[in-house]
């Protein structure tokens, strides 16, 4: 390159600097090609990363735009069932409560008294609840939980953007588009209302990354990495890591019996990675795995209901509840409450599109393994037996072949459905980008043209804001900490209606004290009757009173109250170590609170509840 020289006559020669100097009769002189390169270079820079960056605002923008009833009031609304984002912020506030009183974070004491709950096999977000139990401890479990929601989506939706554009396609407005699909289409959206652990997906591209990387060679390093990617993985979703490494193995597989060729060298390299992988996560999880399966709490296998949650035969070319779709034509009606297990519900129009897509770039051999693995894996989410239009058949599925295996035992079908959202991110994002790549048709044409398509194909699946009531204050008698006057060491709380899904009250309650409140019962997976390596159920074995507060919550009616009844009702107060009982107020607890007086004699009006000392009993 030619360069001026300070006293010289020379005109023609641009400055070191790479920018562009003028002649003395002021016309520019012509940069050379090598400064024509690096200055195209520069602005092909500049254009990716302001491409980058308004990628990365339209994911945080969408995922605010669709917790934003939450967001406009508060500390005043919730879900319009809440029940699992109750357990969800219980978990969060958990975590911060081990941390700070030297307890172990596996093993959650305070739940469930005496016998505890096993907390790795539960969803207890322990990848989020520990690195952020001081935003917990300062500013309490629901305002983690919300955070946790909005970087959950925006990062499941940024984590596909940087995987599709530094990896797969040039085009960043390809790599946007099916980062849309891998972060907000409903198996994302459809959890911003309940599960964190769920929403939060922005691991599972950096997983098939670093598996792949694998066949590159260098075994230990990137075994190590993906190994760091596993372990967390564990503390934040289990489950979700099952499923990403059954759908890589299958996409390998795939590809492998198609290009034997390609394979065969790279055998030797990904054994030795997934080797270091196993051995390096194994050390680090050994504990963990050991307290699921084998220690208090631990259970085999899951309840027969599991099994009920399971994609309809006609789910995946079918709107989301809460889609821009079903709004609309729900428009004037009362709104439906935001479904959690809608693992496809991508709607006919994406479907008509991926469909055409498919067809158009079946010599594609990735393309072909993506979409066996997310048509296989869909027709595994229907369960067994089969559900057509929302009417169950007695035809058995093919996930009845599955469902009595390790691991498949505890998992609800619907969620395998997750794997075709995956396997549709890449394969629509080298479809818009060899679209783009067509020519015949003037850039402008060929760019309206695709706009048009990728809006009426995305636009009704798109995930609305959630649905949400009214948030019940936290009784003053809670929130000041008066209760702690009734309760000592070892002692416990029994808070009526019983936490279960669909009665929150004392969920809410005693994640509101920083998990400080000891509570005799809990909403919770834990082995059938209390006994260790039984099949899953949701909450403790029930005790026989139980049974009476049962009749009360769910008929709302006062259940016949016996002298043995009493008895009974005081025996199962020394089991749970009770001290203290309390009861909400309203007219809808009128028949709970009548139960307890029935049982225990009259309670006590304070303090924004009703409660009854029984330390004496």
């Amino acid at each position: 390159m030619l360069t001026g020289t300070a006293g010289q006559d020379d005109t023609t020669a641009p400055a070191t600097t790479g920018r562009i100097v003028r002649q003395r009769d002021g016309a520019p002189a012509r940069p050379t090609s090598e400064e024509s390169d690096s200055i195209a270079d520069n602005t092909t820079r500049r254009t990716s990363r302001r491409a980058d960056l308004l990628a990365l605002g339209s994911f945080l923008l969408g995922a605010l735009f669709i917790v934003a009833p939450i967001l406009a009031h508060y500390g005043r609304r919730m879900p319009i069932s809440p029940g699992d984002r109750a357990q969800a912020e219980y978990f969060l506030a958990w975590s911060a409560h081990a941390i700070t009183h030297g307890e172990n974070p596996l093993h959650i004491v305070q739940y469930n008294f005496p016998l505890g709950v096993n907390g790795m096999a539960n969803t207890t977000v322990l990848g989020f609840g520990i690195p952020l139990a001081p935003i917990t401890l300062l500013f309490g479990p629901q305002v983690t939980f919300d955070l946790l929601i909005v970087l959950g989506i925006a990062g499941t939706a940024a984590a596909w953007y940087w995987l599709l554009s530094r990896h797969l396609v040039t085009s960043r407005t390809a790599a946007w588009v099916g980062a849309l699909v891998g972060g907000f289409a409903p198996t994302v959206a459809s959890h911003a209302s309940y599960h964190p652990n769920l929403v939060a997906q922005f691991l599972v591209p950096l997983l098939a990354w670093r598996t792949f990387k694998l066949l590159e060679g260098r075994p230990v390093r990137n075994g190590l990495i993906l190994a760091a990617l596993v372990v967390y993985q564990v503390f934040i979703n289990e489950e979700t890591l099952f499923l990403a490494a059954l759908a890589i193995a299958v996409v390998l597989a795939l590809y492998a019996v198609q290009r034997r060729d390609r394979v065969r060298a790279a055998i030797r390299p990904l054994a030795a990675g997934l080797g270091v992988t196993a051995g390096a996560s194994l050390v680090v999880l050994a504990y963990p795995l050991y307290f699921q399966f084998l220690g208090p709490g631990a259970y085999h296998g899951g309840d027969k209901y599991m099994t009920t949650f399971r994609m309809d035969v006609l789910g995946l070319t079918s709107y989301g509840s809460n889609s821009v779709a079903e709004r609309l034509r729900r428009f004037g009606e009362p709104p439906a409450p935001l479904g959690a297990e809608e693992h496809g519900f991508l709607g006919w129009t994406l479907v008509l599109l991926l469909v055409a897509l498919v067809v158009w770039q079946w010599h594609d051999v990735l393309i072909r393994s993506l979409a066996i693995t997310g048509l296989g894996f869909q027709v595994l989410a229907w369960g067994s037996p089969l559900q057509f239009q929302g009417r169950n058949t007695h035809v058995p599925g093919p996930f009845w072949l599955l469902q009595h295996l390790p691991l498949f035992d505890t998992l609800l079908p619907t969620r395998l459905g997750e794997v075709t959202n995956w396997a549709v991110v890449p394969i629509l994002a080298l479809g818009v980008q060899r679209l783009l790549e067509l020519g015949g048709l003037p850039v402008r044409t060929r760019r309206l043209f695709l706009g048009t398509v990728l809006v009426a194909a995305l636009l009704p699946a798109a995930p609305m804001p959630i649905k949400v009531v009214n948030r019940t204050p936290i009784p003053a008698f809670v929130s000041a900490g008066t209760w702690k006057q009734y309760v000592g060491a070892d002692r416990t709380v029994l808070i009526v209606p019983l936490p279960q899904w669909d009665f929150t009250t004392a969920i809410y309650w005693t994640g509101s004290t920083g998990a400080d409140m000891k509570v005799s019962h809990g909403y919770f997976l834990g082995p059938a009757d209390g006994v260790d390596g039984h099949h899953a159920v949701a909450g403790p074995a029930p005790r026989p009173t139980d049974r009476l507060f049962a009749e009360a919550m769910y008929y709302n009616r006062v259940p016949t109250v016996t002298d043995a009844d009493r008895a009974q009702a005081r025996t199962d107060l020394a089991y749970w170590h009770t001290s203290l009982i309390l009861a909400p107020e309203g007219a809808q607890w009128s028949a709970v609170r009548t139960t307890l007086t029935e049982l225990y004699g009259p309670g006590t009006h304070t303090g924004g509840l009703w409660m009854w000392d029984v330390r004496n009993s």
